[in-house]
This record gives structure tokens, sequence and C-alpha cells, in this order.
């Protein structure tokens, strides 16, 4: 969408942005571009029937840009192309727009709870590691970490250990921090006390082997 249709777009006034979105635009990892689709939508949340040629016209974009947009957006995870059956038993498409209003509110609690302050350092940190949006269950996921007080260098230090393994699933980073809190730890120092105990204990062994009677075992006549 170049400069020109973005401008009339918004001067027609098809688009009104409330100020409580418009202050996490920043947070929404969206272009300007991407960013007015989806406030168009959001304004037509009433009526999402999706209907590619009416979003064209409103929008003075064709066809395929219009396309392009609904699949960024999906692939975001802000919207959905769901199927529904109406009334008359008939197929349609619609626009679902629940995540991106999941979305929305994780931002609104967290901006007023100072006790939030960690997660939203873990949300911001998890999606630059992962390179990727979080979707709505991943929130949730982070949002239960951070309810049970794992220590926030404990989960970084688990998203560094999947990162390692070439694994970007959360499901994959939840096993190790629910492995790590069985086994009592609760910090990157606890982590590090266990190797180290574990390195002593392999010394000690190898200290008490009987190198000698290791050798003549193996001799040969």
């Amino acid at each position: 969408m170049n400069k020109f249709k973005l401008n009339k777009v918004i001067s027609d006034g098809n688009i009104v942005i409330p100020l409580y979105i418009l202050k996490f635009y920043k947070k929404l990892n969206l272009t300007m571009d991407e960013f007015v689709f989806l406030m168009y939508l959001y304004n037509k949340q009433d009526n999402l029937d999706f209907n590619p040629e009416k979003i064209a016209l409103d929008m003075n974009l064709d066809i395929m840009e219009v396309m392009g947009y609904v699949s960024v957006l999906t692939d975001k995870g802000y919207i959905s192309l769901d199927v529904i059956k109406t009334e008359n038993n008939i197929l349609e498409e619609v626009l679902n727009l629940s995540n991106f209003y999941e979305r929305i509110s994780t931002f609104l609690i967290n901006s007023e709870d100072p006790k939030t302050n960690s997660e939203e350092n873990i949300l911001k940190y998890t999606e630059h590691e992962l390179g990727r949006p979080l979707s709505s269950t991943e929130i949730s996921t982070i949002n239960g970490w951070i309810n049970n007080k794992i220590d926030e260098s404990l989960i970084k230090e688990a998203i560094t250990l999947a990162l390692k393994d070439g694994v970007y699933s959360l499901k994959y980073i939840d096993k190790i921090l629910v492995d790590w809190s069985s086994r009592g730890f609760h910090s990157v120092s606890d982590l590090y006390t266990q190797e180290k105990q574990e390195e002593v204990k392999e010394e000690i062994e190898l200290d008490d082997w009987n190198w000698l009677d290791d050798e003549e075992e193996y001799i040969v006549n």
C-alpha cells in the first residue's frame, strides 16, 4: 500500500484508530500498512464476512494486495480465516480477530500492573530470540511461568538451551522448565551448582580407579 493509498483510506474516514490501540502500535511488530489494514478489519468487527472485492474497493487496493495482507496478518497470529455454517446451512468464510483482541488485552493488563514488568521483558525477549511474534497460546504459557514465579534468568537459560538444540518451540522450552522445576532448580546458579557437583563426582570416581589393575586386565600374553 503506497503513501497515497494510505492517506486516502484514512482521510475518507474508513478507519478510526482508538488511542489505547495506537499506544501499543510498536509492540505489534507490524508495518504501518499492515497496521492500517488490521485497523480496517477492526472497524468492521460487526461485519467480518470475508469479501476481498469489498475490502479492495474500500481500501483502494487490488485483490492480490488484500490477499497478501490477510496472509501476513494470519502468519503473524493476529487474524484467522474461519469457515462457519449459517442458519441456512451455507458455509461462509469469516475473518476472526480474537487473537488480536487477546494480544491487546494482554498489553492493557500489563500496562496497568507494575508487577508485570518481568512478564513484558520475557515476552519481548522470547519474541526476539525466536524471531517471530508469539501466539496467544504461547503468551498464556509465558504468563504461566511468571505466575509460577519461575526465575527470569532460568527462563532465558531454557530458551538459550532450546535454540542451541535447534528447537524453536515454546512447548519444548516449557518441558525444559518443568524438568528443572521437578529437580529443584530455581535459578541458573542451581544449574551450575549441579553441573559442578557432577564434575566433582566424576573426578572422584576417576581418582579411585585402580589403573594398574585395569592395565593388567588387558595385558595380552
